[in-house]
């Protein structure tokens, strides 16, 4: 015996009117079902007084979709369904649940690979019955937003005849109505923080880069939901407008619909001071450490000056590990171990680390020097037991240690130092032994680099005289063919003059243009000779890089103990030539002498 007999009803709520429906008859909501006889969809727009009859599916051919997002349409479906028992499909096991966005703007059939799904006649009008009753109950709007569900259930179909049963869920989309377009939030967007090295205190920015964006709010658009619901979006939220200060001296923009872009105008690091966005180029910390600031590079390309003034005596004003890269730095206290400093200019008023690494493009000033430097021009008041590489060195006192440098200068020479030079080691006073004062060409880097520049260039302009010498001497033939020619019309012209009468324009005007091109030979010919004489300079300062060790000099203003060591080395063969002079020496330097080169000490 059934639990009721069958009922036919007029429904607005599908799943409401089975709730009441099962309450009514005191059976449980699992042991009804429903089939869907007919439906009417029924609209009222902006400008209708009364509901009216959609004839068709084609909802977006009766109104626009202007109208269709407006709070003011009116969208609902009647349902005549009849009401039965509920009973198993003899054929077809489909087993899915219905999934939407937050809106219910857009639906989608989530099938489970469970489900037994027959390749026999009728089977999509089965599944698409089922998604009905489906839609149904889950208070959605059927067909008018199903623009291609047998279109979609047939894909479903065709995958299974293909591959066989479903292995795997399948998204079965359903309905699209008009989903809504957030609102988009007034916005900062700060571009220099993107570049920003990890752990660095501040951010680096040049000319023309693009550092902040400011994005305008936009309105959304409201929507409708595939349950026909009208979906109200908010207003965009406006919250920088007014708090976005810029200096206008250091930052320029651009304006289009969407943003206001700013551009550096000058190089510096980004700052805000009482709340406006600025570039400055100097500052100025008591230390720096990983705890309190981290690392600070943003490049020597970028001109930004870094003043430490350390407060407290004991602590290290560049603490342990950390990284600069800056373009000058100035440092009134000491420099820690692992600290790793790049920058054009360098002034530290206290001391160095034995593990500290400093590399200076330009100028580097250290009272105390214990480190590792690498620099342009060195001027160390104390160097003990540091290295240096540099072009040129200037020390007041040097303690043990090394320097390779094109020139070195050191007032006071103390005990166990390494002095290697290219051109030139000048010292006042020697208070110690056991120093090696050296000329090595090849040690220098500074040396090679100048032999392959000026190779390079030699190369280059050899071949570019060769070109020019060529064409100067087609140019020479061709000149010397017109001269004969050219001697008559000059006649002409000349006889004319004499007679009184005017000469031939024509003889006049060649005349002319030989002159010219007399002159251009001339300019030619002296510009080849500037070529040739700057071209034998090349050459002759490759030779005297080639022979660097005939060309250099050791100067002592006071005496030799007999206990260091002056060194020249050959940059050719490596061959040494030593000494360890005593007493009054003031210039020590490698002659040629015939085929053997010697020292040659003077006083």
């Amino acid at each position: 015996m059934p639990f009721f007999t069958p009922t036919i009803k007029l429904s607005t709520d599908v799943m409401s009117d089975l709730n009441q429906f099962a309450s009514d008859h005191k059976i449980p909501l699992s042991r009804i079902d429903f089939d869907l006889i007919s439906y009417e969809t029924y609209f009222k727009g902006t400008v209708d007084d009364e509901w009216q009859l959609l004839h068709g599916k084609k909802l977006f051919e009766e109104t626009t979709e202007i109208e269709l997002r407006s709070s003011f349409f009116l969208l609902r479906q009647e349902y005549q369904i009849n009401i039965r028992e509920a009973s198993p499909h003899p054929m077809l096991d489909l087993y899915f649940t219905i999934a939407s966005d937050k809106y219910k703007s857009r639906t989608v059939a989530i099938i489970d690979p469970k489900s037994v799904i027959p390749l026999k006649k009728g089977v999509q009008e089965w599944i698409k019955e089922s998604i009905i009753r489906k839609q149904l109950r889950n208070g959605l709007m059927i067909e008018i937003f199903d623009r291609s569900l047998d279109q979609q259930i047939n894909r479903l179909l065709i995958k299974i005849q293909k591959e066989g049963p479903l292995s795997e869920a399948y998204r079965l989309p359903l309905s699209e109505a008009l989903p809504p377009i957030p609102p988009i939030n007034d916005s900062i967007i700060l571009h220099y923080k993107q570049n920003k090295k990890e752990n660095s205190l501040i951010e680096g920015v040049q000319p023309d880069d693009l550092i902040l964006e400011y994005i305008f709010p936009q309105n959304g658009r409201d929507g409708r939901g595939c349950d026909g619901q009208y979906i109200m979006i908010p207003e965009p939220e406006v919250k920088y407008k007014e708090y976005l200060l810029i200096d206008e001296q250091a930052i320029k923009s651009e304006e289009d619909l969407h943003s206001i872009r700013f551009y550096a105008k000058i190089s510096g690091f980004m700052q805000r001071r009482k709340g406006k966005f600025t570039i400055a180029q100097e500052l100025q910390i008591d230390s720096a450490s990983f705890k309190k600031t981290g690392s600070i590079e943003t490049g020597i390309d970028k001109d930004i000056s870094l003043k430490v003034k350390s407060k407290i005596s004991n602590e290290d004003s560049i603490g342990s590990g950390v990284s600069i890269d800056v373009q000058k730095l100035d440092v009134n206290g000491t420099i820690g171990g692992n600290t790793k400093i790049q920058a054009c200019e360098v002034t530290i008023g206290a001391q160095t680390h034995k593990k500290s690494e400093i590399n200076v493009t330009e100028i580097a000033n250290i009272h105390l020097h214990r480190g590792n430097l690498k620099a342009k021009e060195a001027n160390i008041d104390i160097l003990e037991a540091g290295k240096i590489e540099a072009d040129i060195v200037r020390i007041k006192q040097m303690v043990g240690g090394e320097i390779i440098a094109r020139t070195v200068h050191i007032d006071v020479l103390y005990s166990n130092a390494r002095i290697i030079a290219l051109e030139s080691i000048t010292i006042d006073q020697i208070n110690g032994e056991g120093n090696n004062l050296i000329i090595d060409p090849q040690s220098v880097n500074a040396y090679h680099e100048n032999i392959a520049e000026l190779e390079m260039d030699i190369r280059d302009k050899t071949s570019r005289l060769q070109e020019h010498s060529k064409e100067f001497i087609t140019r020479q033939i061709s000149f010397k063919e017109k001269n004969a020619r050219i001697k008559q019309f000059q006649q002409r012209v000349m006889d004319a003059q004499k007679n009184g009468v005017e000469p031939l324009k024509a003889d006049t005007v060649r005349v002319q243009q030989y002159k010219i091109e007399a002159e251009a030979l001339k300019r030619t010919a002296d510009q080849l000779r500037e070529e040739d004489s700057l071209l034998h300079t090349l050459k002759e300062q490759l030779t005297k890089l080639y022979n660097a060790d005939l060309h250099a000099v050791i100067t002592n203003h006071s005496h030799y103990s007999g206990h260091d060591r002056i060194i020249f080395i050959d940059p050719k063969t490596h061959q040494e030539y030593a000494i360890s002079p005593e007493g009054k020496t003031t210039h020590i330097r490698l002659r040629q002498v015939g085929d053997e080169k010697k020292l040659l000490l003077e006083s």
